[in-house]
């Protein structure tokens, strides 16, 4: 399984650092400039579980003025979300957008599975950064930060 990941990761020319490894995880972790700002991106690997976590980390934490105010934008972000998930950690403000899945190497578009799932934790925390970074410092409510990312009208605003 992390030779398929290391393979797939090599092969779309991201370069990327080992954290960890031993028989039950090896984290992997590189650095991504997205559009909308600079992330992180831990891909936990499970071989005992055949299990897959890819994080991207938002490279600054909430301030805990703001924790309130983001879990209610994070809570409006994950609904209807289909792959993937936005959480938060109350304690130290830390944001990421997790995506996680069963490894399975007989599919024979494992690599593709997984590249898909990275780019799905790319393209999410690129789109709804731009509403994270307006809750924090422009004091954008929450619910309208999500109507700006999204693209729909606030009834309220009406």
């Amino acid at each position: 399984m992390q030779n398929m990941i290391k393979n797939a990761l090599n092969g779309a020319d991201l370069k990327y650092q080992t954290l960890r490894q031993n028989e039950n995880q090896i984290v992997l972790k590189l650095g991504m400039q997205l559009e909308n700002g600079r992330t992180d991106t831990f891909i936990d690997i499970r071989p005992n579980e055949d299990q897959v976590i890819i994080q991207t980390a938002l490279p600054n934490n909430i301030p805990a003025n703001h924790r309130d105010r983001m879990a209610n934008f994070l809570t409006r972000a994950n609904h209807g979300l289909i792959i993937g998930n936005f959480e938060m950690d109350y304690s130290d403000g830390e944001v990421k957008y997790k995506v996680t899945f069963i490894y399975d190497s007989t599919i024979e578009k494992s690599g593709m599975v997984f590249l898909r799932n990275l780019f799905t934790s790319f393209t999410m925390m690129d789109k709804y950064l731009p509403g994270i970074m307006s809750v924090i410092y422009a004091n954008v409510s929450p619910e309208n930060a999500i109507h700006q990312v999204e693209n729909t009208a606030n009834p309220k605003m009406n």
